[in-house]
């Protein structure tokens, strides 16, 4: 399948490459490396893109999350990780495999800085056309584990500019970041490093959470 980017291009957040005096692009051009095989989903937040595809694998391009350089094309991260979601926030990601969250990035408000986290190395490897980058330095080639929270599994999360937030499978919502504006729903503004359990008084439990610039959705669906 075909995948295209328009807008602004200055970190190579559309995925192809602008000139000196082109700062974006205002029609759609095609971004290389996905015509092989099927994306599934894309994902775009503050300068950065991603797209997943139907075999898991991750590729993000555009402003570097921290230690690389910007990429105006995809490249492929954490191949060693089968991901079935992503979340991009404004300098941070995450991503989830097999029930088990994990983050990429650190940030003003230290949304990854999590305590005893078990690093999973992926260097970035080609794959139909994709490139790739061998830095052992790029944050890109290693995620964080966010530690099992009382034996759940995470099934859903979000990321909002500065903040982010998770549901698992008894419907516990977590959140945790930049919590100036109340947005993490602890009952404070404080900001959060790790993730804090959110008291919601339903009976089924949410079954899903978003996250904007400053604030937080939670909707029950039964």
């Amino acid at each position: 399948n075909s995948v295209y980017g328009f807008g602004s291009a200055r970190r190579g957040q559309v995925g192809t490459c602008a000139s000196r005096n082109e700062k974006s692009h205002n029609v759609p051009r095609l971004i290389d490396g996905f015509s092989d095989f099927k994306i599934v989903n894309i994902y775009a937040n503050g300068d950065h893109s991603a797209a997943l595809d139907e075999y898991g694998h991750l590729y993000i391009w555009g402003r570097a999350l921290i230690g690389q350089h910007d990429n105006d094309h995809p490249c492929v991260v954490l191949p060693s990780l089968s991901i079935s979601q992503v979340a991009l926030g404004w300098h941070h990601a995450l991503v989830l495999s097999a029930g088990e969250l994990f983050t990429i990035g650190v940030y003003r408000h230290q949304k990854c800085d999590l305590p005893v986290p078990r690093n999973v190395v992926g260097q970035q490897s080609n794959t139909s056309g994709a490139s790739s980058s061998h830095d052992s330095s790029s944050s890109l080639s290693a995620a964080k584990k966010i530690p099992c929270i009382d034996g759940e599994r995470v099934v859903q999360m979000a990321s909002g500019t500065e903040h982010s937030a998770f549901v698992t499978d008894k419907g516990t919502v977590f959140t945790w970041g930049w919590g100036e504006h109340g947005q993490l729903g602890l009952g404070d503004t404080s900001d959060q490093v790790v993730p804090q359990r959110v008291n919601i008084a339903v009976s089924s439990g949410p079954r899903g959470v978003y996250c904007g610039s400053g604030f937080t959705v939670a909707v029950d669906l039964h």
